[in-house]
């Protein structure tokens, strides 16, 4: 039986900070000051900048040489624009997967949404958010296509935030579980454009739940 990820002292930083940022605690163009962090958490910096340098890269929070980091505007354009091209080309993985996955990687991704289903049992969120990304990252291997692989990667990085956020949302880990059953058996079964269509709409509803978050709070539009 394989054991629940440990969460890392950064990871845990981040994950706090994400969620200050969506509750609205941390409203856009807020300081992030890294030594109250320190000792929020009980942990060194080194954890704390790990985890600043994360959500950097995310594009949650900006930082300029020798400013502050501080919380970011949303650009809602660009992200809705993100996850309408990440619909279409996830979809693009999972029709390529269909047709090129070998026996080690169907049985991978059975195991992994067969892992979901007990960790969603289990009420572990993060566990099921994590074996979520690894579905992914199995379908998108699939396609043995490094150029494709490389592509779909850039595009998911920056909505990785977001995608945590929306399975957070009213009962979207059920729903979430159904759907990757749907592709699973789809795959399974050969059916390369039931695959795609399935998982270009599994995507859509990032987008959907991205506008949801923006329209609590006008504040967040960049």
């Amino acid at each position: 039986m394989r054991k629940t990820t440990k969460v890392t002292h950064a990871e845990m930083v981040r994950m706090a900070i994400e969620q200050d940022i969506f509750s609205g605690r941390l409203p856009p163009g807020s300081p992030i000051d890294e030594d109250a962090l320190s000792e929020r958490f009980s942990v060194s910096r080194t954890p704390i900048r790990e985890a600043m340098l994360q959500l950097i890269e995310s594009g949650l929070v900006e930082k300029s040489a020798r400013q502050r980091a501080t919380v970011a505007r949303l650009n809602v354009r660009r992200l809705l624009q993100s996850f309408e091209a990440l619909s279409e080309v996830e979809g693009m993985c999972a029709r390529l997967a269909t047709r090129r996955m070998t026996q080690s990687e169907r049985d991978a991704l059975v195991e992994n949404y067969e892992l979901g289903a007990k960790a969603l049992a289990a009420a572990d969120k993060e566990e099921f958010f994590r074996l979520g990304r690894r579905f992914h990252a199995i379908v998108i291997g699939a396609t043995h296509n490094d150029v494709l692989i490389e592509l779909t990667n850039k595009l998911v990085l920056p909505l990785v935030p977001y995608r945590r956020f929306q399975l957070g949302r009213g009962e979207r880990q059920d729903q979430t579980q159904v759907e990757h059953g749907a592709i699973v058996a789809a795959i399974q079964n050969g059916n390369a454009d039931e695959a795609y269509e399935l998982m270009r709409r599994h995507n859509t509803v990032q987008g959907d739940a991205l506008a949801e978050y923006v329209s609590m709070d006008s504040e967040v539009v960049a």
